[in-house]
Order: structure tokens, then C-alpha cells, then sequence
């Protein structure tokens, strides 16, 4: 992981504004932080106003732990300059990743969960040495994006995290009851992944141990202990901290992301212009790719009540129905497992919860994340990830703001880091007063130009059908008035002649 302070600066921002120079004074150090069962990488990063500065004062901590399926992803690819404009200090967790991370052969050879008991040493050096950096460590602030989120909604129902280490999350797009969150069998998918590997033995592959490969993937179960059962059963039997002040959300288009792969692979296989399969078996399909193989046809059956018109469905035309899927995919992978961690935490804890919506499109996007999108047949929209593009100068393509994205991004940051600080996310730039969730449905934040409240989140399960209806409502009142205005013109005409 790396630290970051800023001590006395204020101009860490690219783009729009001056700086003295093109990036942050760095001093680093690299520490291998071991444990047990674990080692992390440590990169100690300060941004002093100048050499020599005596660090004082005990700043809210907010750790970062990165996305990235859990099997990609850098802290170094979260640089400190935006949130250091605040008075905060940055922890950025580095665990293993892949194989490296999560393989499990549910013995103590290969346990799995190696990477969330990197998090957790992290956490348990951050509260013993944070002290030394300017840090105080009852003032933590866990926050991730994707997996990272899921990593940190797996944390809060583990046996094996102290209730010291951390006292409020922020929780971006991800959630630890998705079913991509968790491998749902370990051992098998071990045997197949030592088979590649050149392992061809139960036994070799149960007793080798690191030189196995595999996993994507948090393990239940097993010697690791770090779930005992699956996120879902802790949160029904109600045993769950009510301590935790939480802050969540999602993209609007989180699912444009998830649509992506299922695309390509049926534009493989030719399926894309073939009807049949579209009329009748392309939900059904997207659901199964999405983590829900449910048989009896009732979820399809309301997706297609509540996302699709009986036009849509008998068209057989993908295009027709692509926006209805990007919300299934949205709904399934992140949205539904987001609100599920804000529900749990609005009834069981005795502190505040906030929900939002990230809706905001700026200039930038991480649509594709750099590969051509030019042949899918529909766009990104606030993208999975685009919230994290100002909060985060990364990529290099994405670090120059025009002036609007400029004042999107210092709002952001005022909202996560006056959470860190006071646990009240807050903004004097055009933000209305933030308010608590106080039932299952909101309300919540749209982060947007401009900033509104929404009453009710299932709303956004279906957002982007919503859309193109309204847009489609708009089209149609602009021809009625055209063709009336067309109407009167012609009377007149009459009339006069």
C-alpha cells in the first residue's frame, strides 16, 4: 500500500488550475508489512509543502482498497492529489491478486482468502503504526470501487476483522453478495485451474501449495476463516456490527461495463441478428452469465414486464433490446448487492447511512478502459468507474478537466472527505443537504449537474428503459407540435388568401 499526506499544500490539482509545479513533491519508502498467513507490500508516500516539514496533527485515515475483479489492479493507480487538497490522509492497500490471492483447496495448504487477510494485516498496521504519519487511528474511513467495495461489504461481515479497525466504509459500485463475489466452488475450480498448470494429482495439487495458480474469487468456508458462511445468511441471522457509519452507491449505467463481454461472446457465436434466440432465450442467458440460473422462467418473465415492451420482445432485434440489458446487468452484478449492505446497515446500525447514484457524464469516460468501442451498439454512460475519474487523477487521459468536470471533482471530493472527517458527506458547491437513508428504498443523492434527491433506489433498476422512454415521450411531443404548429400554419394560410 502507500500513504499520503498532504502537509501544508493545496495545489495538487492537473488540469484546469495553476500549479507551482506539475506534480506533488514525493518522498517514498517501500516496507514489507508481514504477518502470519500474510505480506504486504508498503509504499510510505508523503507530499510535504516543502523538505523538512515536521508532520503534526492526528488526520482522518480513509484506506483504499482497489478494484479490479479481484484478479487486476494497482493502489499506484489511485494517486493522493485530489483528496489531499483536503485535510486527510490516503492509505492505499496492495493485496494479491488472482491465483496469488484467492486459489483454495478448502485445506490448510491452500485456504484461500490469502488476499482478504493481506486487507486485514493492512488495517491491523494502519491502527499500530498510523500514528506515526499524522494519522489517527480511530478515525478510519475504509473506501473502495468494485471489487474493492465487495472486498470491503466481506470485511464487514467476517469474524476475523476487529470492530477497531475501522468505524465507517464507503461502499462504490460493489457489493460482497454479488454472486461474482464469491467462488462458488473453490475445490473444483482449483482441480481445473492445477490441471492447466501442469498438476495432474488431487494430491500434488492439495499440497503444493503457492505454486498452484487460480481463484477468483472470496472463499466461504474452509480453514481461512474468514467467512463462515455466505454475506447473505449473516445478514438474515442479523448478526452484523451496528457500529458503521456507511456511504454507497453505484454508477447510473454500471451495467454498459457487465454488457460488454456477453456482447462479444454472442457476436462470436452469431447470435446478435438471430431472432429466435433473442426472443426467447437471450434473458434467460444474460441472467445465467450474470451469477441467477433461475428455471422457471418468473424473474425473465418480470424482467421483461418491467424493461421491454411486447414489440421489443417479439422484434427479436437486439438493438431494440440492449437498454433493457444494461439495466438487468447493472441490477444483478452491482446495484441490488449495494443496496442490500445499505438496507442491512440502515436496520441493524446505530449510525447514519447515505446512498447515492452517480448520473454525471463528463468529458471523460472509462467506457472500454482504453480498447476500441466503436462496434458495440450502445454507449457507456456514466460508466463503471467514471465516478472514480474525480476522485483519482488515473489514467493520464483522463487528468486534464475542463472547467465543468473541475467543479464535479473538487464537489466529490468535499463529499468523501467531509464524510471521512465528520461523517457527514457535505458540500457548499450547489450540493442540497444530504440526506440519511431512513427506509429500504431512500432516500438518496444524484450526483449530477445539478445535484437531487430520489425517494426511491429500486427507481434506478430500471433507469435506463426510464431514459429512453422519456427521450422517446420528448421525440413525440416535438412531432405532435411540429405537426400541429404545421396545422395552424396551413389554416392561416387559407385563411389569408
Amino acid at each position: 500500500m502507500f500513504i499520503a499526506l498532504r502537509n501544508g499544500r493545496r495545489t495538487c490539482r492537473k488540469g484546469s488550475q495553476t500549479l507551482s509545479s506539475a506534480e506533488p513533491a514525493v518522498v517514498s519508502k517501500m516496507l514489507i508489512v508481514t504477518g502470519s498467513l500474510s505480506a504486504v507490500v508498503v509504499v510510505l508516500c508523503l507530499a510535504p509543502a516543502s523538505d523538512g516539514v515536521t508532520i503534526t496533527g492526528k488526520y482522518p485515515v480513509m484506506v483504499y482498497i482497489h478494484g479490479g475483479s479481484f484478479y487486476l489492479g494497482r493502489a499506484a493507480d489511485h494517486p493522493p492529489n485530489y483528496l489531499l487538497e483536503r485535510d486527510v490522509m490516503l492509505v492505499a492497500i496492495q493485496y494479491r491478486l488472482g491465483a496469488l490471492g484467492f486459489l483454495s483447496t478448502m485445506t490448510s495448504a491452500i485456504p484461500g482468502n490469502a488476499a482478504m487477510l493481506d486487507i486485514i494485516l493492512a488495517l491491523k498496521w494502519v491502527q499500530d503504526h498510523i500514528t506515526a504519519f499524522g494519522g489517527d487511528p480511530q478515525r478510519v474511513t475504509v473506501f473502495g470501487q468494485s471489487a474493492g467495495a465487495a472486498a470491503i461489504s466481506g470485511l464487514l461481515y467476517s469474524p476475523l476483522v476487529p470492530s477497531t479497525y475501522f468505524n465507517q466504509v464507503i461502499l462504490q459500485s460493489g457489493g460482497s453478495t454479488a454472486a461474482w463475489a464469491i467462488d462458488p466452488n473453490p475445490v473444483e475450480n482449483a482441480k481445473e485451474i492445477a490441471k492447466f498448470a501442469g498438476c495432474d494429482t488431487d494430491e500434488r495439487m492439495k499440497t503444493q501449495g503457492i505454486n498452484n495458480i487460480g481463484g477468483c474469487g472470496m472463499v466461504v468456508g474452509g480453514p481461512s476463516g474468514f467467512l463462515t458462511t455466505n454475506p447473505f445468511n449473516v445478514i438474515r441471522s442479523g448478526q452484523v456490527r451496528k457500529d458503521v457509519r456507511m456511504m454507497a452507491g453505484a454508477t447510473k449505467h454500471d451495467g454498459s461495463f457487465m454488457l460488454t463481454g456477453p456482447y462479444d461472446m454472442f457476436a462470436s457465436m452469431d447470435l446478435i441478428g438471430n431472432a429466435q434466440f433473442n426472443q426467447f432465450y437471450l434473458i434467460d442467458t444474460v441472467n445465467r452469465m450474470f451469477g441467477i440460473d433461475e428455471h422457471s422462467g418468473a424473474l425473465a418473465g418480470y424482467e421483461i414486464e418491467s424493461l421491454f415492451s411486447e414489440q421489443d420482445i417479439k422484434s427479436g432485434n437486439f438493438s431494440r433490446l440492449m437498454t433493457g440489458l444494461i439495466d438487468i446487468a447493472g441490477t444483478i452484478v452491482i446495484k441490488a448487492p449495494v443496496l442490500r449492505d445499505v438496507q442491512n446497515n440502515v436496520k441493524h446500525s446505530e449510525k447514519e447511512t447515505y446512498l447515492y447514484s452517480f448520473d454525471y457524464q463528463g468529458q471523460h469516460t472509462r467506457f472500454g478502459y482504453g480498447a476500441n468501442t466503436s462496434h458495440y451498439p450502445f454507449k457507456g454512460g456514466a460508466h463503471h468507474s467514471d465516478d472514480n475519474i474525480y476522485i483519482f487523477p488515473y489514467p493520464n487521459d483522463v487528468t486534464t478537466l475542463n472547467a465543468a468536470d473541475t467543479m464535479m471533482s473538487e464537489t466529490m471530493v468535499d463529499l468523501w472527505t467531509s464524510f471521512a472527517i465528520d461523517g457527514v458527506p457535505k458540500s457548499s458547491r450547489g450540493v442540497p443537504t444530504w440526506p440519511k437513508v431512513t427506509g429500504p428504498t431512500g432516500p438518496y443523492l444524484h450526483i449530477n449537474n445539478p445535484f437531487t434527491i430520489g425517494s426511491n433506489f429500486y427507481d434506478e433498476y430500471a433507469v435506463s428503459v426510464h431514459d429512453r422512454s422519456l427521450a422517446f415521450d420528448s421525440k413525440r411531443a416535438k412531432c405532435t407540435g411540429m405537426l400541429a404548429i404545421s396545422v395552424v400554419l396551413t389554416g392561416l394560410s387559407g385563411f389569408f388568401r
